[in-house]
């Protein structure tokens, strides 16, 4: 509308004799020069509209639990790495895993932090999620103060407190399996919620558990006894994913994110924790009273997990009737980093 009306004042602004007649060399020339300057009006303004729609930012929606996984993605916040990078991230923060999931599955975010099970268990329900990138969270497998446990070889028919079919119980059976253990040497009691794991322990009521953090260092604190972690034994199993649909539409944002991921990596890792801590509190859950307490280890740049890793828990998952084991490792991962 704008353009013909733009178009229809021009007109108007010619003599109308000219437009009648036959116009004389000047006016002519007057007249062309008159539209010449109209057309390249018109296609700047064309132009600034195409350009303003350029530097749209697309708005990366990614949900997770409090742990040290969140810890880069609060930093890359803090420090406005996704407006360098030209995208807009948006944490949510959930504190039961199955609000993450629904909030997942009803389109609601684009992508989690989740880990292998859980990309094994969308996909068996239709639902096509793909791993892009790897996080460092631990999970730590800790005994009693009041057990008598002071090594994994004193666990064998011990009482230990997982969720089931989850990440806790791979976790565990991987650790088990490293110390020359089977799964059935111990006795599990599914106990969904991480605070009720911990206030079992502390209350004697469990013999072991498996936490992430911080819950692992509040138990740590109050005396439980270190027996081993995930990622002693070489095991990640915490990964970064997104949904295909949301990888269609917003690939190169995706790709931008992990950019700002490793920039932030860099940071970490070169930085000492005292001048983030309050991103670390934030991110992780850790109590204000531990500030200048709070150990970060060193954190790896994102990249695709290696396809034996994956490949094991799909196993582990299959065995459980928690996928098909038709699942492939091509199947379940996006390679954003090429």
């Amino acid at each position: 509308m704008k353009e013909k009306r733009f178009h229809t004042l021009l007109f108007k602004a010619v003599p109308q004799t000219s437009l009648r007649y036959a116009m004389g060399e000047s006016m002519k020339k007057r007249f062309f020069i008159i539209m010449i300057i109209a057309g390249l009006l018109l296609t700047g303004c064309g132009k600034a509209k195409n350009s303003e729609k350029d530097t749209e930012q697309t708005t990366l929606r990614i949900g997770m639990m409090s742990s040290l996984d969140v810890i880069p993605y609060e930093l890359i916040k803090e420090k406005k790495l996704d407006e360098k990078y030209g995208f807009q991230l948006e944490l949510e923060v959930f504190t039961a895993a199955k609000d993450r999931d629904a909030a997942f599955t009803a389109g609601e975010l684009d992508g989690v932090l989740t880990d292998y099970i859980g990309v094994c268990m969308y996909q068996n329900g239709g639902f096509d999620v793909r791993i892009t990138g790897i996080t460092d969270g631990d999970y730590l497998l800790l005994a009693g103060k009041n057990t008598g446990i002071k090594d994994i070889g004193g666990i064998k028919g011990r009482s230990v407190a997982i969720s089931e079919n989850t990440l806790i119980e791979y976790t565990l059976d991987s650790i088990l399996g490293n110390n020359g253990l089977q799964p059935e040497e111990v006795k599990k009691e599914a106990i969904p919620r991480i605070p009720d794991r911990l206030e079992m322990l502390r209350n004697d009521k469990i013999d072991l558990v498996l936490l992430p953090e911080p819950f692992a260092t509040l138990a740590l604190n109050d005396g439980a006894v270190y027996l081993g972690s995930a990622n002693e034994y070489g095991l990640y199993p915490a990964v970064s994913a997104f949904s295909k649909k949301a990888l269609g539409e917003k690939e190169e944002s995706v790709r931008s994110l992990y950019k700002a991921y490793n920039e932030v990596v860099d940071y970490i890792n070169g930085t000492d924790v005292s001048e983030y801590e309050d991103a670390v509190i934030k991110a992780a859950g850790y109590p204000e009273e531990m500030k200048g307490h709070i150990e970060i280890k060193q954190f790896r740049t994102s990249k695709l997990p290696e396809k034996g890793e994956v490949e094991a828990a799909i196993a582990w998952a299959a065995d459980k009737g928690l996928c098909s084991k038709e699942l492939t490792y091509d199947k379940v991962v996006y390679d954003v980093y090429k």
